[in-house]
């Protein structure tokens, strides 16, 4: 009798090891779950399946490690920023969204650090962005550039997405610095902002000395070349040989300097009293008279002539030394 029990007895408990097996076992040790302690996490919310391995052992099990891959543990950081999660914050989301640690065998380190991911604009943009901007710009079109220096805080992390920026300028009577704010901007919303400061080496093309000039000089075409010279030094110089030819400098100038509209005066051809040739043609025509200057007259300025010949005062333009053309 107590041999029948004991045979009884040892297949109630076969029969429960059995079903056990087949119903909580798959379910224990069917799912292997490795969370590295860094990684990069893109999107607004963190997603267990984005930031480990989460690998079923068999087909059957599939079902549960999706479940678990579709674990949210929390929001995620914005793009370049960091958050740290402990692996008891963790351990308790996932007992609070119905799972267990028994559901699988999980890999987890005492601190998991996440990085938000995104578009890295980098220096490099940076710069392109400010030798566009000069490149539109006067008077950079005018001249010749060169960017020294650009100083800016650190280029933001952008969210994925199609980036627009946009660089507003802060006013500035000296193209030689510029500083302003370059807003960036994705799928159509504000996403950050970044602060530039920036040298620049601005050549512009003037008229200069082609050597040493002395005061009192009248500036021929031999005198005068074009160069590029320093923004700083470049104001008020002219830009033509005929803004200049024919003048008379009222200061020295050394070879290379600038010529500017202050450093001239208008050389008079025409001294009051003066006897004149007065020119008069038309077409094929041409007629010479004498006559006497009535004031002094500088190359290109109309005067006051009598007409020896028929004593009337006539007008004329200054073509040259003690030579007044009049229109007939």
């Amino acid at each position: 009798m107590m041999n029948r029990l004991a045979f009884i007895f040892r297949a109630i408990i076969t029969i429960i090891l059995i079903w056990l097996a087949m119903t909580v076992g798959p379910a224990i040790a069917g799912v292997n779950v490795i969370i590295p302690s860094e990684n990069t996490v893109e999107g607004e919310r963190i997603v267990l399946g984005n930031i480990a391995t989460v690998a079923p052992d068999s087909p059957d099990d599939q079902k549960l490690a999706d479940l678990l891959a579709a674990l949210d543990l929390g929001p995620a950081p914005g793009p370049g920023r960091k958050v740290t999660l402990r692996r008891p914050i963790i351990e308790q989301r996932i007992a609070s969204s119905g799972l267990t640690l028994s559901d699988g065998r999980f890999n987890i380190p005492a601190e998991v650090t996440l990085t938000g991911g995104g578009q890295n604009t980098g220096q490099a943009k940076i710069r392109s962005i400010i030798m566009d901007h000069l490149a539109k710009t006067e008077p950079y079109v005018s001249g010749r550039y060169e960017l020294l220096s650009l100083t800016s805080g650190n280029p933001p992390v952008l969210p994925e997405g199609q980036v627009v920026y946009r660089f507003v300028p802060l006013p500035s009577s000296n193209p030689s610095y510029l500083t302003g704010t370059i807003f960036f901007s994705v799928n159509g919303r504000d996403a950050a902002r970044l602060r530039i400061s920036a040298q620049i080496d601005l050549q512009m093309a003037a008229l200069v000395a082609a050597r040493d000039l002395p005061r009192g000089h009248i500036l021929s075409e031999a005198d005068l070349s074009e160069s590029l010279v320093a923004y700083s030094h470049a104001k008020g110089a002219l830009r033509e040989t005929s803004q200049a030819v024919g003048q008379t400098l009222r200061v020295s100038l050394r070879a290379g300097s600038p010529v500017r509209d202050r450093d001239l005066v208008q050389t008079s051809m025409v001294k009051k009293g003066e006897t004149v040739t007065i020119v008069a043609q038309s077409g094929g025509l041409k007629v010479t008279a004498l006559g006497q200057a009535k004031q002094d007259g500088a190359l290109g300025q109309t005067i006051a002539v009598i007409n020896q010949d028929s004593k009337k005062t006539i007008s004329g333009k200054v073509i040259g030394p003690g030579m007044v053309e009049v229109m007939f």
